[in-house]
């Protein structure tokens, strides 16, 4: 009777396929690739371009002697304003304008216009204020990185926190911008803004701020004895800003400006985003937007960014400005699904090997002779 003496093969052998294992367990859990989003290069481009632009204020500043605010303005970018100043309409929250301070928000108009099918080229209504003078650096970063053609009509006075300052109004940073060459469009023309667009409770010498700022910039004022007027002047304006035989793609809108949005109930009701059907709806006041909806125009309306850092996966921390490009708006970290492919496949090749030799290694020793068993 044969009898099989077990050898030490067999247990290094499966010593060796544990190590092996735990070898390829750790060089597949450690492999990622970097999925990119949709227009990828685009909001990239536009993100970089957005700190470009807050690199290049903040520089500026510094040549003048601007007096950053250590609290409310952490980072010295210039583009957090007092709560208090002659120029401010309303109370604003700090919050926002710090959120703001984010140069991946030009990925979020990057991704908007992108979905209008906006290409080069294309003409677009812009309506904003002072009050948030970050989200307007993103919105014109998106815009040159996509080269289209903005008509720009700016509410010059500010929100607590904006750019509220009497010497550094959002004509002012535009000035800046345009100095060093940054973008080659800027607001053509210019209202009061505040209640009723006529900055209704502002002091006189706050009107004459807001007066000095279209001023020294250039930039003419649009200005009637009511809402209604202010409205058919920008209705007017923007006609006259568009080239003959073009049509504006988008109208867009940034806070709660009444002459864009007629009032400020309107400003909450009308859906954030792009809206197509604005012209079906009744409103108690009207506004631009819903002068364009009713041509036909897409309306893009913008108000509460901290909500739309939120859907696009680019919110910020208080402890720095985000790195411009990196986030899930841009790209994403997934395993390697074919480093993980391989690596099972060499698994289970090692297990079969293992196998097959430790079965020849069983059937040998099987047809060797105890010599004890013979005597």
């Amino acid at each position: 009777m044969s009898m099989y003496r077990p050898s030490l093969k067999s247990g290094w052998s499966l010593i060796l396929l544990f190590l092996f294992a735990v070898g390829l367990y750790v060089l597949a859990q450690s492999s990622y690739v970097h999925i990119k989003t949709d227009n990828y290069e685009e909001k990239v481009q536009a993100a970089r371009l957005m700190q470009t632009y807050m690199d290049s204020l903040k520089a500026e500043l510094k040549a003048t002697g601007y007096e950053f605010d250590p609290i409310d303005d952490p980072f010295h970018t210039g583009l957090i304003g007092t709560r208090l100043s002659s120029i401010t309409t309303d109370r604003g929250l700090l919050s926002d304008k710090q959120a703001a301070l984010n140069p991946n928000l030009a990925a979020i108009f990057v991704e908007e216009f992108k979905k209008e099918r906006l290409s080069e080229g294309d003409h677009i209504a812009v309506g904003i204020s002072g009050s948030n003078p970050a989200v307007n650096l993103a919105l014109y970063a998106a815009i040159s990185v996509l080269k289209l053609n903005p008509a720009v009509i700016t509410a010059v006075s500010s929100a607590s926190y904006g750019a509220n300052r009497e010497d550094y109004t959002w004509l002012d940073i535009e000035a800046v911008l345009k100095k060093k060459r940054l973008i080659d469009f800027s607001s053509s023309y210019a209202s009061l803004g505040g209640k009723d667009d006529l900055a209704i409770g502002l002091s006189d010498n706050g009107l004459a701020s807001l007066r000095d700022a279209m001023t020294r910039n250039g930039v003419p004022l649009l200005l009637g004895s009511t809402l209604e007027e202010n409205v058919s002047l920008r209705e007017a304006a923007y006609k006259e800003l568009l080239p003959e035989g073009q049509r504006y793609r988008m109208f867009v809108n940034i806070g709660g400006g009444l002459a864009n949005v007629g009032s400020e109930p309107n400003s909450r009701l009308i859906p954030e985003g792009i809206n197509h059907k604005l012209a079906e709806k009744e409103f108690e006041k009207q506004g631009i937007m819903m002068v364009m909806a009713r041509q036909n125009v897409p309306v893009l309306h913008v108000r509460r960014i901290q909500r739309w850092a939120r859907k696009y996966e680019v919110a910020s921390t208080q402890e720095k400005i985000p790195t411009p490009g990196e986030g899930p708006a841009f790209s994403s970290r997934k395993h390697n699904v074919t480093i993980a492919s391989i690596c099972l496949a060499l698994l289970v090749a090692a297990i079969v090997v293992v196998i097959v030799f430790d079965r020849h290694d069983r059937r040998f020793m099987a047809n060797i002779v105890d010599p004890d068993e013979e005597l």
